[in-house]
């Protein structure tokens, strides 16, 4: 029953930061719109921060679980690259108000370099770029692609996808296919052509 509690209090906090931002919400609304009393808040959590620090870390656990599971054994390099742009759409069309969440209150947050943001910011970045670095070099060394100044490349393809994720999160409707899009982009970029 508590964690029940404790979950519904944490779902309604992830909307609510999501659709109105970390400071314009008070615990007594989150209280409020979980159906508890806001002593009982405070009994799960000593405040606001700490609840936001607790869905951070959450959808982060999830994202790098999501990553993890990734193949890792594909017929070509491409096709993990294609896999990484994937989830990330299916992320941000399955799981918008946690994107949102981050979008809207994690800037603020990465001016301190010991904020979770900062550290989970800093966390994903190196397990994406490591990602596309191997893609990259593995699919160079088997002659897959023609991926000139890897570092450059994985700096475009972390750019593009953040760029898509923005969009998506932001419920832009677009005449084209962001998904096929940058798949395309990307391939073009770096497949070697016959």
């Amino acid at each position: 029953m508590a964690k029940n509690k404790k979950h519904k209090i944490l779902s309604t906090a992830t909307q609510l930061f999501a659709n109105q931002g970390f400071d314009n919400t008070t615990t007594l609304q989150i209280a409020k719109e979980a159906g508890v009393t806001e002593p009982l808040l405070y009994y799960h959590f000593k405040g606001k921060e700490e609840i936001f620090t607790e869905i951070i870390r959450s959808i982060f656990q999830d994202y790098e679980k999501m990553l993890e599971e990734l193949p890792r054994e594909t017929e070509t390099e491409f096709e993990k690259i294609n896999n990484l742009i994937r989830l990330h759409i299916h992320m941000a069309e399955n799981r918008p108000n946690e994107g949102r969440l981050i979008l809207a209150n994690c800037p603020s947050k990465l001016k301190n370099e010991s904020h979770t943001c900062q550290k989970i910011v800093d966390r994903q970045q190196e397990i994406i770029v490591d990602y596309l670095r191997e893609c990259l070099e593995k699919g160079n060394a088997s002659g897959e692609f023609d991926a000139q100044s890897v570092d450059h490349l994985v700096v475009v393809m972390l750019c593009l996808i953040n760029g898509i994720l923005r969009k998506k999160l932001l419920g832009k409707k677009e005449k084209i296919s962001y998904e096929y899009t940058a798949i395309d982009f990307c391939r073009k970029a770096i497949v070697k052509q016959s």
